[in-house]
């Protein structure tokens, strides 16, 4: 059990059928992490407070100094018109239409990709049937099995848009986004949290579970989808459910009711309450740059450190 996470079985860390191979990431963490001469990490203790101070305290038992210099991502100029011409539109109607934060943005990344494509049509077809407006972004090489009907019923439906590619900072910090399912990357988190667009998680595998569980059990500030879970231990019980009544089946049935219920949550006082606990860690999160405050002091050891004014 890591200090400060939420505790959850080991299987949980691998919640959907692996399109990857394993192992790879993490040996040459540890070959590096000792190797190295130091190691940044690119979060702080606004988000993981006692797992920070677990890392920091065992990287310097092995000599290792340890800078937290977080969120990375960098503030974008507001949109403007040109190459996007067709998106923005898209995105000032459906402001017009259905008013500011009624949209949700669809993507997993550049390469990960839900493993069932029942699961990704059972999401879909939800938010068609309750004329919840949406873009879906589909860039990953794994994305293989989208049919032209499939794409056709979202582009012909009125209230959406697929991209092959989306130019998603574009995206988040339009008044009319309001939620973002994604797997959980933290490029996508700190984008999120710079545009203050909360989550809607849907993790596929290394490092999203984590990311996923922290924001949404820990902080309160993010919903997590469990019934898309696939695969021998994405299906496995889940440790935050034990002595409640509420057990997954991970059907596409299942799917459905779960997005139909979430589809409510965000319309309700729970849905005000996430987004707020969400917003507030942003705000929070980018103040660890101000003068006096974690990123900004651990950037100025790094590099009075190992950069040499002189």
């Amino acid at each position: 059990m890591v200090p400060g996470m939420p505790p959850m079985y080991e299987h949980e860390w691998r919640p959907q059928i692996s399109l990857l191979p394993e192992g790879p990431l993490e040996r040459l963490g540890q070959i590096y992490t000792r190797v190295g001469d130091g190691v940044i990490t690119v979060s702080n203790s606004v988000y993981e407070r006692e797992s920070m101070k677990a890392m920091k305290e065992w990287l310097s038992g092995i000599g290792k100094p340890t800078y937290a210099l977080a969120p990375l991502s960098l503030p974008q100029r507001k949109r403007q018109q040109g190459g996007d011409t067709d998106l923005l539109l898209f995105l000032d109607a459906i402001k017009e239409r259905f008013g500011t934060k009624s949209l949700i943005y669809i993507s997993f990344g550049t390469f990960f990709w839900p493993p069932q494509q029942e699961k990704l049509t059972a999401l879909i077809e939800t938010l068609l049937a309750n004329q919840t407006p949406f873009i879906f972004s589909h860039s990953s090489p794994l994305a293989t099995n989208l049919s032209d009907e499939f794409l056709a019923s979202i582009k012909n439906s009125g209230i959406a848009m697929e991209m092959g590619w989306s130019p998603q900072e574009t995206i988040l910090q339009h008044e009319v986004t309001g939620w973002f399912i994604t797997h959980g990357g933290w490029n996508s988190i700190q984008e999120s949290f710079e545009h203050k667009v909360p989550l809607i998680f849907w993790p596929m595998g290394a490092d999203q579970p984590v990311n996923a569980a922290v924001l949404s059990l820990s902080h309160k500030a993010a919903f997590e989808l469990i019934e898309v879970r696939s695969g021998e231990n994405g299906t496995k019980p889940l440790l935050r459910f034990e002595g409640t009544d509420y057990q997954p089946t991970f059907t596409v049935e299942a799917v459905k009711a779960e997005v139909e219920g979430l589809l409510a949550k965000l319309k309700s006082e729970e849905g005000r309450i996430v987004r707020s606990n969400f917003e507030k860690l942003g705000e929070e999160m980018w103040r660890s740059w101000d003068e006096g405050m974690q990123s900004r002091i651990e950037l100025n050891e790094f590099l009075e450190k190992f950069v040499d004014f002189v």
